[in-house]
């Protein structure tokens, strides 16, 4: 006899934890390249606003991390979304630290 519970053809669903992950990377993303963009025409000279708005986007990027791998557990949903946000996310890190070291 043929167990129910052995095969399930149904889809798993998206995590809404998983999707605002990943749109918190994509928000941190074009944050630094807008703020990149701006330094490259001011010349430099974007002032403490900038540095502060920087430091604010990687705390923002370290708080996606921690979302993403809290909510990682949860093995009904698909584990797509989780595991590109989690990677923005740390891409957002290493792209901040190195603009504030230079």
């Amino acid at each position: 006899m043929i167990s129910r519970n052995a095969l399930s053809f149904t889809e798993k669903k998206v995590s809404k934890n998983a999707v605002i992950t990943l749109i918190m990377g994509i928000v941190e993303l074009v944050g630094f390249i807008i703020l990149m963009l701006v330094s490259i025409v001011s010349h430099g000279n974007i002032g403490i606003a900038g540095g502060l708005i920087g430091c604010l986007l990687v705390i923002l990027a370290f708080f996606g991390v921690i979302w993403g791998v809290l909510s990682y557990d949860d093995v009904k949903t698909n584990q797509r979304f989780k595991i590109s946000g989690i990677c923005l996310n740390v891409a957002v890190i290493f792209l901040g630290i190195t603009l504030i070291m230079l």
